[in-house]
């Protein structure tokens, strides 16, 4: 009888941990849903303004804290400003894959020209940031 309770007992213990495991795995892909960040270049510039830079750090960290070790980037204008975009990635860490080539800079640049959108994908429900 006792032998039939201990294993009874175990059989209890197995599943409560695989519950507790099964919840812990949700909680961890439901914490990491979907980022999009656009950071905008400052006009004529190929670098990262203060602000900007401090987006691409967060961006990189949620990244890495997701598990991922790259974000999915679309650059409006010129290769220069993508080659800023996985610099400045890859300094923290992180791979950037190019949703499509960069076009080449316009001469007359408007705000949107300048605008990169940053993804981290996940399994999660799309939620955007900044």
């Amino acid at each position: 009888m006792q032998r039939l309770t201990a294993l009874t007992l175990g059989a209890a213990m197995l599943g409560l941990c695989g519950l507790v495991y099964d919840n812990a795995s949700a909680q961890g892909s439901a914490a990491c849903p979907v980022r999009e960040v656009s950071i905008y270049f400052d006009k004529d510039t190929t670098a990262f303004n203060k602000f900007s830079q401090q987006l691409v750090e967060r961006v990189a960290t949620e990244a890495k804290a997701c598990g991922s070790k790259q974000v999915v980037a679309e650059v409006k204008s010129g290769p220069a400003r993508a080659d800023a975009v996985t610099e400045a990635f890859e300094h923290l860490g992180v791979k950037v894959v190019f949703a499509k080539q960069p076009a080449a800079q316009s001469l007359a640049e408007s705000v949107a020209d300048r605008e990169v959108i940053i993804r981290v994908a996940s399994t999660a429900p799309s939620r955007r940031v900044g």
